[in-house]
Parts: structure tokens; sequence; C-alpha cells
């Protein structure tokens, strides 16, 4: 099959170049902005507890970069990190090993239900995926009857609160999800494969490549990573809401998107995506160190998703 033929690293290398350069374009006149207004962002305190508030968008911005490069979406990761915080509270009580592992493997199916509607029947992503994020909603407020679960196992919270050499815990965490998937999409002929059928999905079919196959993975990775997102969120505050999703899922695009990856499919990296979350967060820090108000954050992560999605688009129109 052309899948053992593919390059694993000369059909993408280029177009992952000039979108970690989107990234970066994006990314140096706020952190210009930054050095001046706010010196004190460049602590190592600071730093240290950027990477934690960031740790958690970053686990679920992992999994959607392999979507968006298969050229998909989705809209449920938000919902998914809800519904496997309370489970994840909920199985702790069995032991902590039991509310990791049940919430993510909850995850990976869901991941694998989207991706079997979108692949084998050709549903639109975004259809799926609200739909998945209404239901999974629903039944984390119905497993919880609404109310806010508490940690009882002390044990749970070391997960989401311990650190290893002066690292906290999530941080490590982010980086070990980040270097897998950067190793899946960059040294395997599956990571291979997701570019191909982002690229033009029918001629990756009719070239051998078992196209619906390789974008449901894709949707199993988005799963299982929000779900560990919301372990690891529910393990560091010892508590788990039912909403508590609420507004991961378009943070998470919004990283993939400032980061450079295309939302057309074909182009990006994790490289890029760590880009993206990275200037996310400096940005909300920032926000916060200058006293400002929440809407201020959100006005200017809009200017500069729409400043990156132009960028984009006039590349491929050029290259057109």
């Amino acid at each position: 099959m052309l899948i053992h033929n593919l390059s694993l690293n000369e059909p993408h290398w280029t177009e992952e170049k000039k979108a970690l350069l989107i990234g970066l374009s994006c990314s140096v006149p706020i952190l210009l902005v930054i050095f001046v207004t706010a010196p004190s962002f460049f602590t190592l305190g600071n730093f240290v507890n950027l990477l934690r508030q960031v740790s958690i968008n970053g686990i679920i911005a992992c999994g959607m970069t392999l979507v968006m490069i298969a050229g998909g979406f989705d809209l449920s990761v938000g919902a998914m990190l809800a519904l496997s915080g309370v489970l994840a509270i909920h199985f702790a009580k069995q032991g902590s090993l039991a509310g990791i592992v049940v919430p993510v493997a909850l995850g990976a199916v869901i991941g694998l239900l989207n991706g079997m509607l979108v692949s084998r029947f050709s549903i639109n992503p975004l259809i799926v995926t609200l739909g998945s994020r209404y239901l999974l909603y629903a039944t984390a407020n119905l497993f919880t009857a609404g109310f806010i679960q508490y940690n009882e196992n002390p044990a749970f919270l070391l997960l989401g609160r311990s650190s290893w050499l002066l690292i906290p815990t999530p941080v490590i965490i982010f980086l070990g999800v980040a270097v897998i998937a950067h190793v899946i999409l960059s040294y395997t002929t599956a990571g291979a494969a997701l570019f191909a059928v982002g690229s033009n999905e029918r001629a990756a079919f009719f070239s051998g490549l078992p196209s619906q196959r390789i974008r449901a993975l894709s949707y199993i990775a988005t799963g299982s990573s929000a779900a560990l997102a919301g372990v690891v969120l529910a393990s560091r505050l010892g508590v788990a809401a039912p909403a508590a999703g609420e507004g991961y899922e378009l943070e998470a695009i919004a990283a993939v998107v400032i980061g450079g990856t295309s939302m057309f499919g074909g182009s990006g990296g994790i490289r890029q995506t760590l880009v993206g979350v990275l200037l996310l967060g400096a940005l909300s820090n920032l926000l916060v160190l200058a006293g400002q108000p929440y809407e201020i954050q959100w006005i200017a992560t809009g200017m500069i998703i729409v400043l990156a999605a132009a960028i984009d688009f006039y590349q491929r129109k050029f290259r057109a």
C-alpha cells in the first residue's frame, strides 16, 4: 500500500516551517508589548505559573492539532473535559488509577464514535461534535445531578498538584503528550497519512490510503487528550463541575490556528501548537498583570485568530 511509501518528513516539512512562521509572526508583537509594559512577566516564578496555567489547554490542543491536520474539527472537547473530570472524582474513590484510566478510556471511545460518524457516514464534523458536546454535557449533569463533585482521595491530588524538579506535574504531562503527538506526526506512517488525508482526502483514498480509518484515529486522539486534561484539572482543583469545560474547545482551536496549523487541513505541527498555546497563555497572563478585564483578553485573542486565519487563507490562495 502507498502508506508504506509515504515520506515521513518531506511532504509536510516545508509547510510546517511556513506554519511555524505564521505563529511566530503573530507572537512577536505581543511579546514586544509584554516586554515594555510588564517586565515582571519575565521572572522564573511567573514563567512556571504560566506553564501550569496553559497545561490543560495544551493537552487538548495537541489532540486538536491531529484532527485539524486531517481536515476536521472537534467541538466536543470541552464537554469531554467536564465529563471526564466528574468521572475521575467518582472513580478515584476506588483508587487513583481507576480515576485516571476510566475517563481516558471513555474519551477514546467517544472520539472513536465521533470519528466513525465523520469518516464512515460523511457527516460534517462540526455537526457531529456539536451534537456530542450537548450529549456529553447532559450526561455530566445527569451523573452529578448538577452538583459539584469533591475529591475524597488525597493521593489523587498528586497528579495535579505535585512537582518534579520544580516542574509541576501537569506541565510534565502536557510536554509528554506533545512529544508523543510530535513523534506520531513526524516519524510515523500514520502521521504522514494524516497530512495526506488533510491535503486531499479523495486523492489519498484513491492512492490506497485508508482515509476513513485515519480520520477516525485522529478523533480518538482528541477525545483521549481532552479526557486526560479533565482528569488533570480535577486533580489540580480537587473538585469537578459538570460545566467545567465551557470555552476549552474554542481555546484549543484558537491555539492551534494561532500557531499556524491550517484550518483547511494538510499542514501544521505540534511545535506550532506549542507556540500558539504559549502565546495565548502569555496574553492572558499579561492582561492579569496589567489589571485588565477578562473581556479584553477575548478581544485580543479574536484579533490574533483573525490575523492568523487571514495569513493562512492568503498563503493557500497564493500557492493555488
